[in-house]
C-alpha cells in the first residue's frame, strides 16, 4: 500500500479522528476516497495516453526502417521499357 504499514495507518486514523471529529469523519473519509479514485483514474488515463504515443512512435520507426530510402529506387525514365515482342 505504498510503503504505509498498519501502525502508520492507525496513527493517521487517530489524528484524523481528533482533527475532524467522530461525526464528520465518515464524510471526510468518503470524500478522500472519491478524490483518490478520481486522481488514480486520471493518472491511469494519462499513463495509457503516454504509452499509446510511445507505441505509435516505435511502430513508425519500425515501418520507416523497413522501407528502402527513396534514392535507392530508379526513376521511371531510367527503367528499361518493356518490349512488345
Amino acid at each position: 500500500m505504498g510503503g504505509i504499514g498498519f501502525s502508520e495507518l492507525l496513527l493517521l486514523g487517530l489524528i484524523a479522528l481528533l482533527v475532524v471529529g467522530p461525526r464528520k469523519l465518515p464524510e471526510v473519509a468518503r470524500g478522500v476516497g472519491q478524490l483518490s479514485r478520481t486522481a488514480r483514474g486520471a493518472w491511469l488515463s494519462l499513463k495509457s495516453e503516454f504509452q499509446a504515443e510511445i507505441d505509435r512512435d516505435h511502430n513508425r520507426k519500425i515501418m520507416e526502417a523497413g522501407q528502402p530510402p527513396a534514392s535507392a529506387e530508379k526513376p521511371a525514365d531510367e527503367r528499361p521499357e518493356p518490349r512488345g515482342d
